[in-house]
């Protein structure tokens, strides 16, 4: 925000949300947001719960520090500069309070070193002192941008009782908080304390290295956002298609219903015309034989009246047979013709109200585990400690790449004792119908890995794989005598960043240089000494999780800490026995949790500190531990190096004594004054045998599985892995680092 919009916008930026009101004691909580002390204090005594505080703003809560009152809370500086700021800009109006007499006026000053305001008639006063002789002094009304500037970026005082004159230059590490000059000497007698802005850069290289991890973090979310907005658009494509293929089908069911209705329609009229017509034939007999009565009848009456009583009697015999004939009367009785009901399908009825007319389902693709192929490195041959790589890929019945996905494939890879011989396969879903398999063996020998997709065997699995023993060979070496750059007298420590750049301790000459993979120099930092940046006899190194580098300054008995290229920031512990306190310590490795391990090697103890440098945890003691030299951490496990024992010792997470393997000798599994420690990628301990002139490689058992020894002779004393594989070890005698494939 630019000068002017903040001037604008000042009201709204220090007035607090709770009372409405210009912030006075402004308290931020840990959310960032800002309240008065004694809205703060309100909101406290009302809630009832002592020592616990919930944001207004957000309504997270939080632990309040110290007493458990808010006024322990830190103070928001800044907001006290824009305080300032706003009485600067209202004194013509308002005035403002003299920081001396209290007494308002808008003919007022402000010194920038005192960091208050005066009155006219004390500015006289505090100018007439010697000590305020550099003093910048302002009248109010003659400030520009620029002072406005100079305000908000006024030093940050005490806030102690008698000391609100003194800058906050120091950090106590023990109380956890800044001091001034004359709180380091009163309260904080005998306590740890630092350079308040060398403390204040390794904490913005914390925070900026934890919020591009927050941006990676919001980044993924965007992404997983934009692809959960697009699935719910092909959610939404997929009803309106669901909804037109269910609308198509009815429609379809109803032409079939409409055709059948008119079939139905046309046999029913087709039966009733053909009865019609019967009936319409016998009607037409009826009549017929009607009119032949009727005739009969009126020639009759006609023959009664016209003839005499010879005639009828004549003709009697005749007439009697033709009036009284009953041979042409008709059955019309057609009840069987007569009767058309529907009869309706009732069973199609209750189909169609307990099935509907169709169904809705959430179909996942399968792909037959027959129809997949798995090709590539690592099917038929591989070798200990190196990744084996293949592809299972979804084909169809024509053996072309499908893209459908298996709904779970597993992995597994077993000697002919059924004991897993390989490190976890790691399963890749590419998306596309295929899937990037990798494993590391553990051990030589014919193993049988098993590829299952959809809980059925892949086509040929299980594959024999033939494991063969790893061998070692020199690809690099780089160094040699002396103290010009790329070169070492008494190179120790090695390790890299995640860029593989490989930074070594430079022991006899008091320094750290750094070098590319390809044996390249890139930069150093050191030199010898005991002051901040210098170094005695420098050994352990180590890169912490978020881009520094610790250094063990063995001869000066404490730990430096350095940005990765090389700025000193601040250093852990000093000479003694003491929790914080180191006797020569030796090797430096982090845990899981991103903590610092130090093998402090008089003290006969593995110490554990955060990368601050607070001790959180100790382990071994003069019982268990003769000389430690290294300890790393794997898996559950600490390993610890024991020079003086020529053994090595495994500890619990806890710090509790498990076993030990080796002792002194030249045979496999025993050591001549073992150095450090490091992991290979077949999960496998490396240990730098350092008077045997070997490196051994083994299980944590201490079962032997292989050692290698270095080509131009030499005592290796520390190692390293890169991204790719390959070793690197630093080698004391010879004054040179060889990167071993």
């Amino acid at each position: 925000m630019d000068l002017q919009t903040l001037l604008h916008n000042l009201h709204e930026e220090v007035s607090c949300s709770v009372c409405m009101s210009p912030f006075t004691d402004p308290k931020i909580l840990p959310c960032f947001h800002t309240f008065c002390l004694h809205c703060l204090n309100e909101l406290q005594r009302t809630s009832g719960k002592h020592g616990e505080i919930t944001c207004p703003e957000c309504r997270r809560k939080f632990q309040v520090p110290g007493s458990g009152y808010p006024q322990d809370l830190p103070a928001n500086f800044r907001m006290n500069s824009l305080l300032d700021v706003m009485a600067i800009q209202k004194c013509n109006v308002d005035g403002v309070k003299c920081g001396n007499c209290d007494k308002t006026s808008a003919q007022s000053f402000y010194c920038f070193k005192c960091c208050a305001f005066w009155c006219e008639d004390c500015i006289a006063a505090h100018n007439i002192i010697r000590a305020n002789k550099d003093h910048r002094v302002l009248a109010i009304k003659d400030f520009q941008d620029q002072d406005i500037e100079d305000v908000l970026k006024r030093p940050v005082f005490c806030q102690i009782e008698h000391h609100e004159s003194e800058e906050l230059k120091f950090f106590c590490k023990n109380c956890e908080k800044a001091i001034c000059n004359t709180c380091a000497i009163t309260l904080h007698e005998g306590h740890a304390k630092l350079l308040l802005q060398n403390v204040a850069n390794e904490r913005k290289s914390s925070l900026q290295s934890a919020m591009e991890t927050q941006k990676e973090k919001a980044l993924q979310m965007r992404n997983t956002i934009t692809r959960l907005q697009s699935e719910c658009n092909e959610i939404q494509e997929q009803v309106a298609c669901v909804k037109k293929s269910a609308q198509s089908f009815i429609d379809n069911l109803m032409k079939v219903f409409e055709a059948k209705k008119q079939e139905l329609f046309k046999a029913v009229e087709d039966k009733a015309q053909e009865v019609i017509e019967r009936l319409e034939e016998q009607q037409s007999e009826v009549e017929y034989k009607l009119r032949r009565i009727e005739t009969s009848i009126e020639e009759t009456e006609i023959f009664l009246k016209r003839s005499t009583n010879a005639e009828i009697v004549q003709f009697n015999t005749v007439f009697q047979k033709e009036v009284t004939d009953e041979a042409g009367l008709v059955d019309c009785d057609r009840k069987d013709l007569r009767h058309f009901v529907f009869f309706p399908n009732k069973s199609l009825m209750a189909k169609a109200n307990s099935e509907g007319v169709g169904s809705l389902k959430q179909i996942i693709s399968q792909t037959k585990s027959r129809n997949s192929k798995a090709e590539g490195k690592g099917i038929t041959e591989v070798t200990v400690g190196l990744e084996a790589q293949f592809v299972l890929t979804t084909r169809n019945a024509e053996n072309e790449q499908c893209y459908e996905q298996c709904d779970v494939v597993t992995v597994k890879i077993k000697n002919g004792d059924d004991r897993e011989c390989a490190t976890e396969a790691q399963v890749q879903d590419n998306k596309d119908g295929s899937y990037n398999i990798s494993y590391f063996a553990k051990e030589a020998g014919t193993c049988q890995t098993s590829v299952m997709a959809n809980g059925e065997h892949v086509s040929g699995s299980p594959f024999t794989v033939q494991v063969k023993r790893r061998k070692y060979k020199r690809v690099l070496s780089f160094g040699g005598q002396g103290s010009s750059a790329g070169r070492f007298n008494r190179p120790w420590g090695v390790t890299m960043n995640e860029r593989d750049e490989v930074a070594v301790t430079d022991k006899l000459n008091g320094r750290v240089q750094i070098f590319s993979t390809d044996g390249a120099y890139l930069r150093s930092f050191g030199s010898k000494g005991d002051q901040e940046g210098e170094f005695k006899y420098p050994s352990g190194i180590a890169y912490l999780n978020y881009g520094n580098m610790v250094i063990a300054d063995s001869g000066n008995n404490r730990l430096q800490i350095f940005t990765e290229q090389g700025k000193y920031l601040t250093q852990i512990g000093s000479k003694g026995n003491l929790d914080h306190q180191f006797n020569y310590p030796w090797g430096l490795s982090v845990d899981s949790d991103g903590n610092i391990i130090v093998a402090d090697s008089n003290n006969k103890l593995i110490k554990i500190f955060t990368p601050s440098g607070q001790f959180l945890r100790k382990f071994g003691g003069e019982n268990l531990l003769v000389d430690p030299i290294h300890c790393i951490q794997k898996d559950q496990y600490f390993i610890v190096s024991d020079n003086g024992d020529h053994s090595i010792k495994v500890f619990n997470t806890d710090g509790d004594f498990l076993y030990k393997f080796g002792n002194e000798g030249k045979g496999d599994g025993e050591f001549n004054r073992p150095r450090c420690l490091s992991g290979d990628k077949a999960e496998n301990l490396m240990v730098c045998d350092r008077a045997n002139d070997r490196v051994q490689v083994l299980e944590l058992s201490g079962k032997l599985i292989t050692t290698f020894e270095l080509v131009t002779g030499g005592s290796p004393v520390s190692i390293a892995v890169l991204s790719d594989g390959r070793i690197v070890v630093s080698v004391f005698g010879d004054n040179r680092i060889q990167i071993i494939k």
